[in-house]
């Protein structure tokens, strides 16, 4: 599931913008560069991804979102949508003073994939249900407690004792 597009870009912080980051030619007539952006989008994505998945299976199944017509999508939950994108929007930008708002924005997005990480944050779904097999349990869904570790029990000192 791919979290936020282009288009989502523009519609956040628009064309014009987009348009500075992206047309690293600066010859009229300006263009944006679409295929930079995806490049971008693709590296927040995965550094999403990176804290999604200590909560949720991945790939995320998405939301149900049912349109007017009553047709049935899954899409991803929009906050989702939003981090990706600030994240995208970061990593355009080559140099940044610390209080500028897109590095603000950075730091903010950071703080809440590790709040949805560590469980202090959940992803939701303004449609109901959840946006994907939880690892454990998940108060949208009330899935049952399903764990996977790959963490070894840790060494104690008892455990050291008698070697050199």
């Amino acid at each position: 599931m791919i979290y936020a597009t282009v288009q989502d870009m523009v519609a956040r912080f628009g064309e014009l913008e987009l348009i500075q980051l992206t047309d690293l030619e600066n010859i009229p007539p300006a263009e944006l560069d679409a295929a930079r952006i995806e490049v971008k989008l693709s590296d927040a994505q995965s550094f999403v991804d990176g804290y999604v998945g200590q909560v949720y299976r991945l790939p995320l199944v998405g939301c149900v979102k049912t349109s007017a017509g009553g047709a049935q999508e899954h899409v991803p939950p929009p906050v989702l949508t939003r981090l990706t994108c600030d994240l995208a929007r970061y990593y355009l930008y080559d140099d940044l003073a610390p209080e500028n708002e897109v590095y603000r924005r950075y730091q903010a997005a950071v703080k809440e994939l590790e709040a949805i990480a560590t469980g202090k944050a959940q992803l939701a779904c303004p449609w109901g249900g959840s946006p994907g097999q939880p690892l454990v349990a998940d108060a949208q869904s009330g899935d049952e407690l399903q764990t996977y570790s790959s963490f070894r029990r840790g060494i104690t000192d008892d455990d050291l004792r008698g070697f050199a």
